[in-house]
């Protein structure tokens, strides 16, 4: 981590790139990091997501997963219509009879490519099941009647759902069926990566940053045991993602200083935590999540600006791409209804961490069971036979147009530049440093001439006195290098821009693969590029499908022959889904992050000023 006694006096951070400048000390008048005792069981790891929370203590060693979403009782009120963010992204609004026949014409497609793939030493090709073969087994496998699973209380000594409380979290919204749904609102604060702000109920950005709030101090006081009233004891370190819209940062900030009330905090990229949490220096981090997708290169605790980009899709789009398939083969549960029914969307997430796989030397019938709950309280136990389905589904990951069903037209985010994300709170933002600036000893604002006609005079230049060594100096390359936007794909914040690398020529989202390279390509340095080929970190909740890494290393491989370049994708040997908290923790402890904090105090004084200062990463 850079240390401020290294920094050069007269840089300013606006000035520094990705490419390794160091940041500018913190400007005359901010408090100086104090060295502080680190307390590794006062510390809190929070790492939020689309779909799950990740937060426990940074001496814990695995963090408390739980759903991130709340439910709220509703006031029965005629014309109030209850509000339900979906856990899985819903299909597309188009005509259902027309998505079958596209989603099955990509599906031939996709099948013909695995009939091609050898699946053992002897060049022997693969062999598909028909789906009208596996349809006859599952249509005619009737459901058993099973007793609860083992360590299930019985429903007479704890109720399957409290139909009193006002507020529901974690598993018990996963109990909801689609006719308990209608009592509440449910609500999912973040979507895609990011804030969840929409023009519905309980969609603004203050009502979402609400949602947070309840959801985190509900995993704080009952299930890590620490009361509200002591977290002015206790430090929190934010996971964020790498493409991050600058106004939702300080929101943040403000909720775990001055809502929640932690003594101080830091906030820390996802990917530069899973690189802390990997052991590793340098590498590409492609963390694969319920509804997004992000690649970052990461070279010395430094996220590479060029390089951020979020893909708008995700596990949760496996799991529907998984539905379908499972249906065209009869799947015998037939009243699935994964938009409406909590419980039902909840089974497809676990049916594609038991089924799906990337092996293609795994190829026939194979049979599997799942339980469920019925609404009458009865324990149901399906048999099901699956053939190519549970590889199909995952390569959606590289043949996007199966994805088509949750999404035709995806919108890829990627780093908004600084002076793009005005931020009228913030005034010491681009705008502000763009109008006093200097450039040849000249303030930006005073160049301009006194007339337009001929013969006008310049305005003479005002001199440079004492006072103005204080301005904050900024570099012509910044706008020049980092924070140009890309074409035609979407920047954090909602801008487009017009670049489209991330689309195909039928303006279709790139596959993973082909993601990846396009994101290394785009560093300048061929060494930096040779080393991020070699150096692939997999992460995320979806990243745990066996034989994913070495998919994605074979297809990587292929593209890039020409260049010489060794490839190596690798996962760590833990849950791929807790890499980038245990990196987070680890940081949170290092004597190197005690320039980081930030206080209370300090944040109620100076604001955003000293969270310029201070964040790890280009502000």
């Amino acid at each position: 981590m850079p240390n401020p006694a290294n920094r050069p006096r007269r840089r300013s951070r606006a000035s520094s790139t990705s490419s390794g400048r160091q940041p500018a000390p913190p400007p005359t008048g901010l408090p100086q990091p104090q060295a502080q005792p680190l307390e590794a069981p006062k510390i809190i790891v929070i790492h939020p997501g689309s779909q799950h929370l990740r937060i426990g203590r940074a001496a814990d060693l695995n963090p408390l997963t739980l759903l991130h979403a709340v439910a709220y009782k509703r006031r029965q009120v005629d014309g109030d219509w209850p509000h339900h963010d979906a856990l899985l992204p819903p299909l597309d609004n188009i005509n259902p009879a027309q998505l079958q026949v596209e989603f099955e014409a990509q599906r031939l497609a996709v099948s013909r490519i695995l009939q091609h793939c050898v699946v053992d030493e002897k060049n022997r090709l693969r062999v598909a099941t028909p789906p009208q073969q596996l349809a006859n087994f599952n249509r005619s496998s009737p459901a058993e009647k099973v007793p609860p699973p083992s360590g299930q209380p019985p429903e007479d000594q704890q109720p399957w759902l409290d139909r009193e409380a006002p507020v529901l979290f974690d598993d018990r919204i996963l109990r909801l069926s689609a006719f308990d749904a209608r009592d509440y609102d449910i609500h999912f604060p973040m979507q895609r990566g990011e804030l969840n702000v929409h023009k519905e109920k309980g969609g603004s950005l203050q009502a979402s940053l609400q949602h947070l709030e309840r959801i985190w101090a509900y995993a704080l006081e009952a299930r890590l045991k620490i009361p509200l009233r002591d977290l002015g004891t206790h430090c929190a370190v934010l996971v964020v993602n790498d493409v991050y819209v600058r106004r939702h940062l300080r929101e943040f900030m403000t909720l775990l200083l001055q809502r929640l009330g932690f003594r101080r905090c830091f906030l820390v990229q996802d990917s530069v935590a899973s690189t802390y949490g990997a052991g590793i220096g340098y590498g590409c981090v492609v963390d694969i999540g319920a509804q997004k997708t992000s690649i970052a290169c990461i070279e010395d605790g430094i996220s590479q600006l060029d390089a951020r980009v979020r893909l708008p899709y995700g596990g949760g789009d496996l799991n529907q791409v998984l539905l379908m398939l499972l249906r065209k083969c009869g799947f015998p549960y037939r009243e699935c209804n994964v938009q409406d029914s909590y419980v039902d969307a909840h089974l497809l997430d676990e049916l594609k961490e038991k089924f799906c796989h990337l092996n293609a030397s795994v190829c026939g019938a194979q049979e599997k069971h799942f339980t469920l709950r019925k609404q009458n309280g009865q324990w149901l136990r399906y048999t099901i036979q699956v053939g190519d389905e549970a590889i199909m589904a995952p390569l959606a990951l590289f043949h996007t147009e199966l994805l088509n069903i949750t999404g035709r037209t995806r919108a890829v985010c990627t780093q908004q530049a600084a002076h793009e994300q005005y931020d009228c709170e913030d005034c010491f933002d681009a705008e502000y440093l763009k109008e006093t600036g200097r450039k040849n000893g000249v303030r930006g604002g005073d160049t301009l001439p006194l007339g337009t006609g001929p013969g006008s005079l310049p305005r003479p230049p005002l001199p440079v006195t004492a006072d103005d060594e204080e301005l904050i100096v900024v570099d012509q390359d910044e706008a020049n290098s980092n924070c140009q936007p890309q074409p035609a794909a979407q920047t954090a914040g909602g801008q487009s821009n017009a670049n489209g690398c991330y689309h195909n020529g039928q303006g279709q989202v790139l596959p993973l693969d082909q993601a990846v390279i396009r994101s290394i390509n785009r560093l300048s340095s061929y060494e930096t590029k040779r080393k991020m080929f070699g150096s692939i970190l997999l992460v995320g909740s979806s990243a745990k499908l066996p034989g994913l890494a070495a998919w994605l290393e074979h297809r990587i491989s292929q593209q890039i022959q020409p260049t010489g370049a060794e490839v190596n994708v690798f996962t760590k040997g833990m849950d791929a889904g807790m890499v980038a908290w245990k990196g987070a923790a680890i940081m949170s402890v290092l004597e190197s992050a005690r320039e980081l904090w930030i206080s209370q105090h300090d944040w109620q004084r100076y604001g955003l000023r000293i969270l310029r200062e201070r964040s790890p990463f280009l502000w």
